[in-house]
């Protein structure tokens, strides 16, 4: 098994045990019946995160292996992170409905480790819930954890709405022309123009009928 494999449900499982804890009795401790326990113990111990110490004909005792315990300290190392962009993703999605790992990790693309530690820290800063249940794990926003995930969301609708008035807003290296210059540059119209061009042709054919009329009387 490779590290990826590794689950949120491992982890919590994991974190449940302590020395002394029976494979009888690991039921009660996650929450599911004997049949899941024992399933999640046979997956934890293919995974390398367990072992069984066995007394017979005692019961049979669940040991903590390295590699387990190496992920627990990654796990408390990486609670300490400052809170980011992801972890505001993971908060966006649970706010959205989702309630199960595999959905989250389906959603962002995350491995199941990521994922696994990423919830773990969320966990420890106060934003999520979690409990085991069935052999699962059920994920459930805080109140922290919802105004975290409510602000963010409220805050990019505010940012939608402004862009359209941004847009429209005058550039600071833009200058305004001043009245006059606007003035000039508007267009005359052009039925004035034709007026003033028929007024003209009025006027030259009037001079010619005079003209005329002047010759034939012997005026000119």
């Amino acid at each position: 098994m490779t590290e990826e494999n590794i689950n949120f449900v491992d982890l919590a499982c994991i974190l449940k045990i302590t020395p002394g804890t029976l494979l009888e009795k690991f039921g009660g401790l996650i929450n599911s019946s004997f049949f899941d326990a024992v399933n999640l113990a046979g997956t934890l111990k293919q995974k390398g995160l367990i072992d069984f110490s066995s007394n017979y004909p005692g019961p049979n005792e669940i040991v903590l292996t390295d590699a387990a315990k190496v992920l627990i300290n990654e796990a408390n190392s990486k609670a300490g992170e400052p809170f980011d962009q992801l972890d505001q993703s993971i908060l966006n999605q649970l706010s959205g409905g989702k309630r199960v790992p595999v959905e989250l990790g389906s959603a962002l693309n995350l491995h199941d480790r990521d994922l696994a530690l990423r919830l773990y820290k969320l966990y420890k800063q106060g934003y999520i819930l979690y409990e085991l249940k069935n052999g699962g794990v059920e994920l459930t926003l805080t109140e922290n954890g919802f105004l975290k995930a409510n602000s963010a969301q409220n805050a990019n609708v505010q940012t939608a709405q402004e862009s359209p008035v941004q847009q429209q807003e005058v550039k600071p290296n833009e200058t305004k022309a001043s009245p006059e210059e606007m003035l000039k540059n508007i267009p005359k119209p052009q039925k004035k123009i034709n007026k003033n061009i028929l007024e003209i042709i009025i006027v030259i054919i009037l001079l010619i009928l005079l003209i005329y009329v002047l010759r034939i009387r012997g005026y000119i």
